[in-house]
């Protein structure tokens, strides 16, 4: 009988989580709500179950006895698989109690600071709580997040005490809790740093810079990163070592995002899970490291032997997207074309796009071939690769 792994999902950003397990020995089960998602024909049976529910997500594991779960690209499916591996005893996983302080914007941030991470200063509120609010115990700019999404979805930044009651509003919508958190602005550049950890220290870790297009608070791209530096990253793996020891967090890996203020960096989002759009092929085509690969080691019970960075390479993924609704006729890549070294489309020729906000319909793998060329054509992507609306 074959090994059998449940990934909790299977979007296209589970692709080369779903590929690199079947070469892997095993027999995957994919799930969620979406039988049209694009990972599903990749496995070898998808089971209709909302891996937002941990016992739904525990029911498919239970019937299909499963050898090991991997998350999606998604924090409530990373909760889930916690919840399903501590009830299993499945490696590769925190406890339940500790994937939920990891995953919920309030729990991080309190004990961020208790043990003295560098996050911005926040506060949980009530829906209660907001009748009385006065002041913060910070200035103007403020951002308000719901505590359980990722993506920016319910976000607000506000600039002003008028603005904040809309700002609560829509974050108190958008999340399943009866509480939000309120943080300081921090003024910076975006970056994402994705790492391994074995025995709570860090032994690979790939710096990217974040790219936005319309959405401020939506990534749209990510590329080898231009401000990579050997002290920030110490600055993170010092601060990631201290919550892996505090935490005593399983092996496997750890990404998070962070603000880059005067080579200072804040911890702004944490997860146990990869990163959405295909992130794991951006690390592997900069550095050679098979992601996917480590990951399903990890969750097998397994640690990988080598994290060896074979070398680094200027790579930029960027997700296609337009600047209005409107039916697509085509796409056009520009000077781009030649450099694009893998492609996933999702269009097809007069889909419409109703939310152009967060609407995608290429994602593509830019190949530079020095520091210099990625650093010149950023600034060109998203007005030669680009959706042509028909008139």
């Amino acid at each position: 009988m074959s090994k059998r792994i449940l990934v909790a999902g299977g979007s296209h950003a589970d692709i080369p989580v779903i590929l690199s397990a079947k070469r892997a020995g095993y027999e995957v089960i994919t799930s969620g709500n979406n039988p049209e998602d694009f990972g599903h024909p990749y496995g070898d049976l998808y089971i209709s179950a909302d891996y937002s529910n941990p016992e739904a997500v525990l029911n498919v594991a239970e019937k299909f006895h499963i050898d090991a779960i991997v998350a999606s690209a998604n924090d409530f499916s990373a909760l889930s698989c916690a919840y399903v591996a501590e009830k299993l005893s499945l490696p590769g996983h925190d406890r339940f109690e500790t994937a939920e302080v990891l995953h919920h914007k309030d729990r991080f941030r309190a004990l961020a600071q208790r043990i003295g991470l560098k996050v911005p200063k926040a506060i949980r509120i009530t829906k209660k709580e907001t009748t009385k609010l006065r002041t913060l115990p910070f200035d103007y700019p403020v951002m308000v997040k719901p505590v359980d999404l990722s993506g920016g979805k319910g976000m607000t930044r506000v600039e002003t005490p008028s603005q904040l009651a809309n700002a609560l509003q829509k974050a108190f919508s958008a999340t399943r809790k009866d509480y939000i958190v309120i943080e300081e602005y921090i003024q910076g550049s975006n970056h994402g740093y994705s790492t391994f950890l074995v025995d709570g220290k860090i032994v690979f870790a790939f710096m990217d810079d974040e790219h936005y297009f319309l959405n401020p608070f939506l990534v749209s791209g990510a590329s080898t990163s231009l401000k990579y530096s050997k002290t920030i990253s110490q600055k993170i793996n010092r601060q990631l070592e201290t919550l892996a020891q505090e935490l005593q967090l399983a092996n496997g890996l750890l990404h998070v995002q962070f603000i880059l203020q005067d080579e200072d960096p804040f911890l702004i989002e944490i997860c146990r899970r990869t990163p959405g759009d295909l992130y794991v092929k951006l690390v592997e085509y900069a550095t050679g490291f098979p992601m996917a690969e480590a990951l399903i080691d990890f969750v097998s019970g397994n640690i990988p032997n080598d994290f060896s960075i074979t070398d680094m390479h200027w790579v930029t993924r960027h997700c296609v997207m337009a600047k209005k609704n409107g039916k697509i006729c085509g796409l056009s890549h520009g000077s781009f074309e030649n450099k694009i070294i893998d492609k996933m489309v999702f269009f097809k020729q007069g889909d419409e796009i109703r939310n152009y906000l967060t609407y995608k319909a290429e994602i593509d793998h830019i190949l530079f071939e020095n520091k210099k060329e990625l650093k010149d054509f950023q600034e060109k992507l998203t007005s030669e690769i680009r959706i042509r609306l028909c008139e």
